[in-house]
């Protein structure tokens, strides 16, 4: 590798690092919120929080490494521009192929990278973060239950709770419907006050009342504790990241098969986005280079502002398109590779216009 290959590839790692890392900051920030208000509120460790973090990274990284590329190159090659230093490349008898050619080189690595993450750690990554967050459910409880929420997804149990106290959230004022299989009224539970333990409610000082098939009671009695268990309603939590996002394209193609037409777009539609946004690095990071470089001297802010513009027109565009495949208003594939498409032509048009004065 040449020096001023080598020159140009140190030069633009740390605008690369700063450009990926404000995307996902970006993207993580309704997580964050959401994770702080775990945190504060219902108990879990800030040692869980980062964990469930570090697996929800992998996948907004495939989709922000795209564009911290496009941003860092352009914040490196407007400094090339402001120093002069483009135009001593292109004095020294450089073209503007030998100038992108360290560039072009990092892009498609970079574009296997975000298949790799694709196709091995992003589904890893999600198996990972269903089982840590079903695991500090069954641990925690808390982390589920709210007050004056009727909660009928627990087994056989219709569960009430007036009130959670102390930050180890005992429950005051419970209310439990126990149903049976032959029976065609419940037994109610009324507890004073309850707290948890292996994944189960604990109800101390409770009562419980028996009814017969017309209802009226018939048997009643009192117990100091009852442990009612939770687990099963606790290991079903639902996880953000969907499960046709966190599929590689070769599961998504196998899972695809035996579908309905209409069943199938879905999957069409992630394979699609799963090819165009890694191989929209290569156009965006060659258009970085021709929106930045040149003999004029324009500002870090007109610049980052224009990087802005392209990212968020590209993101745009392809949300639309992918709204409008998705209901079968137009083609998948036009909706998800037009974007891909226009930035093709946008990258060779500059290309051509840098070229004359490169």
């Amino acid at each position: 590798m040449k020096i001023i290959d080598r020159y140009i590839l140190n030069e633009i790692k740390i605008p690369v690092i700063f450009g990926v890392s404000l995307f996902t900051f970006i993207f993580l920030i309704d997580i964050i919120v959401a994770m702080m208000e775990n945190i504060i509120v219902k108990g879990i460790s800030f040692i869980d929080v980062l964990r469930i973090l570090s697996f929800y990274l992998p996948p907004i990284l495939s989709q922000t490494i795209p564009m911290g590329m496009f941003l860092g190159i352009m914040l490196t090659f407007s400094k090339f521009t402001r120093t002069s230093e483009a135009t001593a490349m292109s004095a020294v008898g450089m073209s503007l192929k030998d100038i992108v050619k360290p560039v072009f080189g990092a892009a498609v690595a970079t574009t296997f990278f975000i298949f790799f993450l694709q196709e091995s750690i992003i589904p890893r990554s999600v198996m990972k973060l269903q089982y840590l967050t079903a695991k500090i459910a069954y641990e925690n409880p808390v982390f589920q239950l709210k007050e004056k929420i009727f909660i009928d997804e627990v087994d056989e149990y219709n569960l009430y709770i007036d009130r959670l106290v102390g930050s180890d959230k005992v429950a005051n004022g419970v209310l439990i419907f126990q149903r049976g299989k032959d029976k065609n009224f419940p037994t109610l539970i009324v507890g004073r006050e309850a707290y948890w333990k292996d994944s189960a409610m604990v109800l101390k000082d409770s009562k419980f009342y028996n009814f017969n098939d017309k209802g009226q009671e018939v048997l009643t009695g009192e117990f100091d504790e009852k442990k009612v268990p939770l687990a099963a309603y606790f290991s079903e939590m639902n996880i953000k990241v969907k499960d046709i996002e966190a599929m590689g394209i070769k599961k998504l193609v196998s899972e695809m098969k035996g579908k309905t037409p209409e069943e199938k777009i879905l999957y069409k539609v992630e394979i699609n986005k799963k090819l165009a946004v890694p191989l929209a690095t290569l156009m965006l990071s060659l258009l970085g280079v021709f929106l930045s470089i040149g003999h004029h001297r324009s500002g870090k802010g007109a610049n980052f502002a224009l990087s802005l513009i392209v990212i968020f027109s590209y993101i745009t565009c392809l949300n639309i398109g992918i709204v409008m495949a998705t209901r079968g208003i137009i083609p998948v594939f036009i909706g998800i590779w037009t974007p891909n498409f226009i930035l093709l032509i946008l990258t060779i048009f500059m290309y051509k216009i840098k070229a004359k004065v490169i």
